[in-house]
């Protein structure tokens, strides 16, 4: 039986939730650091490029180097505000990652004429091409990732391989990751400073604070659902019926539908709400991961789940001024590979995830174990 931390459901709002895993498997050992030789990151683009337009497409590779510092050091080479470029996502630090970005096509030359001081630098431009706009923040279908795991024993990498298949086809829960939440982990409790680009970093470090612990909230209760009675579950949480503990022990998958979810089509598409009149064929679309629950990033301008959903969504509802948005509670990871070196004791382990998603997140997921307590 899988076990469920204790805590009072009806605790108050300032307590933090504990994580919660998607399997239910012993923890893993292996040796793994965030270092350019052993995390590899490929961005892959939303749409191809046009191939002509008044935008520089650069296909670049970077070591050691976060997004920002590159994009700071190619402002300073190219004598221009950062402004000017555009890029998909922001790629860790501690890697060697492979991303896009977008510039005006007039700084084209200049690029090239200093390609080799940021060659130095640990900026290589792999190639350029051409494209109609600039690249907008998540114009990307998301990464692959190729991880070294190491000091990895044969009975590690099997149960590693079967935890592999284990959620590949159930999916993990879609937390925000460590690094999200600066080197103390404690960013979300900062008030606003006064500079722009930091504050922004502050309030969506806020937004993922409450995301992730709605996410344990609901976490908590699949694994209640899971594990008691219907007469137990109506008495933990008194906002559901017994008639309604019922309908949700019956629900195949671990993560339960409440009525007025925020669904979403899966990897991408439109949000809409759950109701008990469509149970069964959404019911069909989550077993077949062309579904799945979102929840929320809490600001303005966002859709809010509403009945039962919107009860348990209600006190991670905060006033951040922020654009809210909805992020899935799950993700599958697809082209997923793994090969044990048994004289070295190493495994290699390649997937692909959808934008958002943390590899960090899915690392811990293999090990049942936190690795990553800040961002170092």
């Amino acid at each position: 039986m899988l076990q469920i931390m204790v805590y009072n459901a009806r605790m108050q709002n300032e307590n933090q939730l504990p994580r919660f895993f998607s399997a239910n498997h012993a923890p893993i050992d292996f040796y793994f650091k965030k270092c350019a030789r052993d995390f590899v990151v490929q961005e892959e683009p939303l749409y191809a490029f046009s191939q002509s337009g008044e935008h520089l497409i650069v296909h670049v590779r970077k070591k050691d180097k976060s997004t920002w510092e590159m994009l700071g050091l190619l402002s300073q080479v190219l004598g221009c505000k950062m402004s000017v470029f555009g890029y998909a996502g922001l790629k860790d630090k501690n890697a060697l990652t492979f991303q896009y970005i977008s510039m005006p096509k007039t700084y084209e030359k200049a690029l090239s004429q200093h390609a080799q001081t940021l060659y130095a630098q640990g900026i290589k431009i792999l190639d350029t091409t051409a494209h109609t706009h600039k690249i907008r923040l998540g114009h990307l279908k998301g990464n692959h990732f190729s991880l070294r795991l190491k000091k990895l024993t044969p009975l590690s990498a099997q149960k590693i391989a079967e935890v592999l298949e284990i959620l590949q086809e159930k999916g993990f829960l879609n937390y925000f990751g460590a690094q999200r939440f600066g080197k103390r982990g404690d960013n979300f409790k900062h008030a606003t400073t006064g500079k722009k680009k930091l504050d922004k970093f502050l309030l969506s470090s806020q937004q993922s604070y409450y995301f992730n612990q709605w996410l344990s909230a609901r976490a908590r209760l699949n694994a209640f659902i899971n594990n008691f009675s219907p007469l137990e579950i109506a008495k933990e949480y008194p906002k559901i019926p017994l008639e309604q503990a019922k309908a949700l022990k019956a629900q195949p998958q671990d993560f339960k539908l409440l009525e007025g979810d925020v669904l979403c089509h899966y990897p991408f598409g439109k949000y809409f709400h759950h109701n008990a009149t469509d149970l069964k064929q959404n019911l069909e679309r989550l077993q077949a991961k062309s579904l799945v629950a979102t929840g929320l990033l809490p600001g303005f301008k966002v859709l809010e789940a509403r009945d039962l959903a919107g009860a348990f969504e209600e006190p991670f509802k905060k006033s951040i001024n922020s654009c809210g948005d909805r992020r899935f509670a799950l993700i599958y990871p697809s082209v997923v590979d793994f090969l044990y070196l048994p004289q070295e004791a190493q495994g290699q382990l390649k997937f692909f995830l959808p934008k958002g998603a943390y590899a960090t997140i899915f690392l811990e997921e293999i090990a049942h174990q936190e690795l990553f307590s800040s961002d170092v």
